[in-house]
């Protein structure tokens, strides 16, 4: 078997033939009529027009350590995936194609422009599917399903009809949140707030008889075109005696008049507000409290209307300097002042989003957040972690009615019908609307030419991806009665109103069932200087590039090592080469695995071949059963204990941290080097092979229980010790045996290892001579103690490369030596003629020196206020480990002195 171990693991030669073999072998595929208990979790949908990048690998590899782990457990163990058509993204991207063309949208017209689009998502729509798939995840592939196939855009018609009947749909004027880039309307949730430095304007509005003016301050006047009256608050002793006047809009020269409104704040500016209910949302509610005229002057474009006159056509922000300059030239500019102030940007365009008066479909949200907050806080649904509960209560106790309708062509189009006399019904098609319009069967009616929000069809996903209304009639399917609700959600926190709250609000509405148990909010990734994974930063590599030189299980691991739940995740990023180098805790963690099984197979062999004898399968007895292969078996079942605790409860940076100790320190370590002692020292080749089998048998539970965050390597190395096996996939992992459990085993195994550890310290610190054998005088509080170490003076010697050990209660400090104390064991290294005693005073007096003035000047540093106060956090908080650091090299180098007598 050696002979196919190679001396290292590559993950090229592995990763690519294994996950064809899984594949190959079904092992990912699932049985909706299995009788196993059911395991389930859903993709979060990548957009068609994505590609891979950390935020995905963190999160998928969470999902996968979960379906894989539950697939060991026995679990029908389902992960259902698929892709978002990503409406305004992919709308986008095909339009800028266009653009290298020279024409455009309406070159095509829409059912061309659809029919393009659809060509190119069966040519790269699928590409981030198959670059998940080189992190080894392991989804049903068979279930993938895409937004926009028949099935899910059944439902979504069928969805959309039965709210509107149910008076939860509605078609309004509002003023909505409009990206002029993208020329759509965008929900609440697509718009970013960001601080901008802008000014704020006081202009002057002329009494219609021209006796004066009401000061009237503006941040945006270009939009002075569409003012229709100012506000004054009623209780304002200033103004009251102007309430019921008119007054002439600067430029324009209508005039308004003004109004009496509780809205006007009286200690804002001047207490006088320009009303614009076309470009305002609070101008909008005022106006239709005083029933007041609607002017439009602004184009979907961003640019100004007819209503402008001189200024139209012009960009708003260039209208704005244009506009500016005729109210200077006509002296109606109070003053300016510095503002700053919060404005909308678009998160798909970057560009600030313009409140806009518009014709929309909107879904009443109240009624349905009522079940969602309920089922988050009654405990249905459960938070990892769990302080997102009050951000989610917040925003559903707080919620607008969704805009849901979007001024674009690809996507879901609203299947509402308008007949010539303006009226107009949803229906799955044109006859059907007839129908429920009570017209004739050649009655012209058209369909509105808008389609939903992308997250119109992904908040039905649960129910989608599971077959629900897939013809637009069937409620119940197999599948869905198998698997929902599923186990659980990993996503990011961004799309916590975008997409958890409202899957929670259609699964719960349409099924009275919660769409998950569990949901799981990643953490934002960050490099070494504390700042966002960024294409613009330059310090975003190409997960691909990453997973090419360290392989997919150190990424994999790498990522949940070091991200603890709640926590931002810090990964250091060369931004030079493109590089991760912390991925090398991943790849030097496998490596530590594969040459731990491959000296253990090595061992096996040699001692077979010695010998002479076959290879069995027979284990040590109990009786043979030395102290430290108990230790191991009682410290393997308090990992597989911590790990089920620490995955149950969602702490998976825990279980990457409690797998990295028990397999390096404890097994490979520890456990390895003391198996060479074991079978060194003895005669019996038969008791050899039984602890090798032993040994393989812990090694064999060590690749079960990397195998959810590692799959290839523990793949490629069960299948070495294991041929013929479909995959390590498929093989029941053990529960923990509570009964090897033994905490007084592991507690002595644990005073072993300190003590040898010391003894290794105070050799590096004091030179001596890695090769040589030192004499050890070991002085304990108690017998037992004496006697637990003098069982394990073999051990002891070997590891911390001593000889001729003594252990008692009395024993005395030999001349010269080395000291130094563990959990009240006074340790004697004697060092005799070993160094040169003047020489070696001489050295360490030096190193005093030198640690004293690095000392002092770390202490200067932390005591300067300028210091402690200008520098970052991260800095100080250095520079004080840094002070540690050195305290405590001082106090052992000073203790090493005295030990020189």
């Amino acid at each position: 078997m050696l002979n196919e171990f190679p001396k290292s693991y590559n993950p090229k030669d592995s990763e690519e033939k294994l996950y064809k073999s899984w594949l190959e072998n079904s092992i990912f595929d699932t049985d909706s009529k299995s009788e196993k208990p059911a395991y389930s979790i859903l993709m979060p949908p990548p957009n068609i027009t994505g590609i891979l990048h950390f935020g995905h690998i963190l999160n998928l590899t969470i999902q996968d350590l979960y379906i894989r782990r539950k697939r060991s457990q026995g679990f029908e163990s389902c992960w259902f995936p698929g892709t978002d058509h990503a409406g305004i993204a992919t709308q986008a991207r095909l339009e800028a194609e266009l653009r290298k063309e020279n024409i455009s949208r309406y070159d095509l017209g829409r059912e061309e422009f659809v029919k393009r689009v659809w060509q190119w998502r069966e040519k790269y729509g699928g590409i981030i599917l198959e670059q998940m798939r080189k992190l080894g995840i392991s989804c049903d592939w068979n279930r993938t399903i895409f937004t926009m196939d028949d099935g899910p855009s059944n439902a979504v018609n069928e969805v959309f009809i039965r709210l509107y009947e149910e008076g939860l749909i509605y078609r309004g004027k509002r003023i909505i949140n409009w990206s002029p880039l993208s020329m759509t309307a965008l929900s609440d949730e697509e718009v970013e707030f960001r601080e901008v430095k802008e000014h704020i304007y006081t202009l002057r509005y002329y009494y219609e008889d021209n006796s004066g003016y009401l000061m009237v301050a503006t941040v945006r006047p270009e939009t002075i075109f569409g003012d229709t009256a100012v506000a004054v608050n009623p209780h304002d002793e200033r103004y009251k005696h102007l309430i019921g006047s008119k007054v002439r809009v600067p430029i324009c020269n209508r005039l308004v008049e003004v109004i009496a409104d509780e809205y006007a704040d009286p200690t804002f500016g001047t207490g006088c507000v320009k009303i614009t209910p076309a470009h305002d949302p609070n101008d909008f509610m005022v106006g239709e409290r005083h029933n007041l005229e609607v002017i439009n002057s602004i184009n979907p474009n961003g640019t100004l209307n007819d209503f402008a006159g001189e200024f139209s056509g012009l960009e708003r922000f260039e209208a704005r300097k244009k506009v500016l300059a005729k109210l200077k030239e006509f002296d109606l500019v109070e003053k300016i002042e510095d503002y700053t102030h919060n404005v909308g940007f678009s998160q798909r365009g970057g560009e600030p989003v313009e409140p806009y008066l518009s014709d929309q479909w909107f879904v009443k949200m109240k009624p349905l957040a009522e079940e969602a907050l309920s089922a988050v806080l009654d405990g249905e649904i459960n938070f990892h972690p769990p302080h997102w509960v009050k951000t989610y209560e917040h925003w559903l106790s707080n919620i607008k009615d969704w805009c849901i309708s979007r001024q674009l062509w690809w996507g879901h189009r609203i299947p509402v019908y308008y007949a010539e006399d303006g009226s107009f019904t949803a229906a799955k098609s044109v006859d059907e609307a007839r129908k429920k319009m009570g017209l004739n069967e050649n009655a012209e009616l058209r369909q509105d030419e808008d389609v939903l929000d992308t997250w119109f069809s992904s908040w039905l996903w649960p129910l989608t991806t599971m077959h629900w209304l897939k013809d637009g009639k069937i409620e119940d399917t197999e599948i869905l009665s198998k698997f929902l609700p599923t186990n659980l959600l990993v996503t990011a926190p961004d799309i916590i109103f975008f997409w958890v709250a409202r899957m929670i609000m259609a699964t719960k509405h349409f099924k009275n069932e919660i769409p998950f148990k569990d949901v799981y909010f990643t953490s934002l990734i960050r490099d070494g200087q504390g700042r966002k994974l960024s294409k613009s930063l330059g310090n975003s590599p190409d997960p691909l590039n990453v997973i090419d030189k360290y392989g997919a299980d150190a990424v994999r691991f790498t990522m949940i090592y070091l991200s603890p739940l709640g926590q931002d995740v810090k990964m250091d990023v060369n931004v030079e080469t493109q590089d991760i180098p912390s991925v090398e805790i991943g790849r030097n963690f496998g490596n530590k695995i594969w040459n731990a099984g491959r000296f253990i197979i090595m061992k096996q062999e040699q001692i077979l071949s010695d010998s002479g004898l076959k290879s069995n399968s027979e284990l040590l007895n109990d009786s043979e059963l030395t102290l430290a292969d108990r230790w191991i078996l009682s410290r393997l079942n308090t990992a597989i204990a911590d790990i089920d605790d620490a995955l149950d409860n969602f702490r998976v940076n825990d279980y990457s941290k409690i797998l990295y100790d028990f397999i390096w320190r404890d097994f490979c370590d520890w456990y390895v080097e003391i198996i060479k002692i074991q079978a060194n020292n003895s005669n019996d080749n038969n008791y050899k092979i039984r602890l090798m089998n032993f040994a393989v048998n812990i090694y064999k539970s060590i690749l079960q229980l990397i195998h959810p965050v590692m799959p290839f390597i523990s793949e490629e190395i069960w299948q070495l010790l294991n041929p013929g096996s479909k995959s390590i996939s498929l093989v029941k992992i053990n529960d923990a045996n509570r009964t090897l459990i033994d905490k007084q085993i592991e507690s002595d195994f644990e005073l072993l290892q300190s003590l040898i550890e010391e003894i290794r310290k105070i050799r590096a610190a004091s030179n001596l001579p890695p090769s040589k054998k030192i004499p050890l005088f070991l002085n304990c509080k108690d017998e037992s103690t004496v006697n637990y170490l003098v069982s394990q003076i073999p051990v002891i010697e070997l590891l911390a490369k001593c000889s001729d050990t003594v252990a008692g209660t009395s024993v005395e400090k030999p001349e010269p030596a080395v000291t130094s104390v563990v959990k009240e064991i006074e340790i004697y290294l004697s060092i005799g003629s070993l160094i040169d005693i003047d020489a070696e005073k001489s050295r360490l007096n030096k190193e005093i020196e030198r640690l004293t003035s690095l000392i002092s000047g770390s202490e200067k540093k932390l005591s300067n206020e300028k210091f402690v106060s200008n520098a970052a956090a991260e800095i100080v908080e250095n520079e004080k480990n840094k002070l540690a650091n050195l305290k405590n090299s001082l106090e052992v180098v000073r203790q090493n002195l005295i030990g020189l007598g």
